[in-house]
């Protein structure tokens, strides 16, 4: 009895080596679609076998920890994409303003899904010295009021007005005289105030919650001026008394700010 228990376990132990061999792999084959695979035959059957990289745990944790954020940040941006957005675009002028209250109706906007906020733009001033008839004497003028310790830079973005200096810009024509009376008394005589944008009512147009259709469709509309529709620069109730559609009602705008 134990001669015959020894004898099936010898047995037994020889056909599992001989099955880690490969030796029973033809009569498997022969049955299969495709023939067992073993090292280092499947890795040689890879498509790219030399980008198998074995990683230490730590280079693996790493790599796992940077698919999972950008797994999550892909998700995040889909979320966004799906999410209601605020657009605007403007600020236009009164012209302007109808032109690009015509082009949202006829993209068949509904009007309660647009706004349009109005402002006061009080305009924009500079105290101003030139126009100058050779660059030279521009120099000689910046020469001088350098000696004043009074600031002064040449204009930018101004043909009509160039070549000339500008003493400082201002939102209120107010604030402007005032800084010509402070020049004079410096001894500034041949400066004055010019006007570069005269005040007006400017008029912004809001979608404050645009859905990805409504996106892609204010994408295609070409407005009177500017970028077209983007991003709210504030929440959609930030601007007070807004009025849906064309009746827009009125905030005034910022107070006047020097510049230099």
């Amino acid at each position: 009895m134990l001669r015959l228990l020894a004898l099936c376990l010898l047995v037994g132990n020889a056909l599992l080596l001989a099955a880690q061999f490969g030796v029973f792999d033809r009569l498997v084959a022969a049955g299969a679609a495709q023939p067992p695979q073993r090292e280092p035959e499947r890795l040689q059957r890879q498509v790219n076998p030399q980008a198998v990289r074995i990683l230490p745990p730590q280079a693996a944790s790493a790599a796992l920890a940077e698919a999972a954020a950008a797994t999550a940040q892909a998700a995040a941006a889909a979320s966004r994409a799906r999410a209601p957005a605020c657009l605007e675009a403007g600020p236009f002028g009164a012209a302007e303003a109808e032109a690009a209250e015509r082009t949202l109706r006829d993209a068949g906007l509904a009007p309660a899904s647009w706004q349009a906020l109005s402002r006061d733009d009080s305009g924009s001033f500079i105290v101003y010295m030139g126009r100058y008839a050779e660059r030279e004497l521009l120099q000689r003028k910046l020469d001088e009021l350098k000696r004043l310790k009074i600031d002064a830079e040449e204009l930018q973005g101004a043909p009509a007005l160039q070549p000339g200096l500008s003493l400082g810009r201002y939102d209120e024509r107010a604030a402007a005289d005032a800084a010509l009376a402070t020049l004079a008394e410096r001894g500034v005589r041949t400066a004055r105030v010019v006007t570069l944008r005269a005040p007006q009512q400017q008029t912004m147009f809001r979608v404050a919650a645009a859905d990805a259709a409504i996106r892609a469709r204010l994408a295609g509309l070409a407005m009177p001026s500017g970028p077209g529709f983007v991003d709210c620069a504030g929440p959609p109730g930030a601007a007070s008394a807004a009025a849906p559609a064309s009746a827009a009602a009125s905030a005034p705008a910022g107070a006047s700010r020097n510049g230099r």
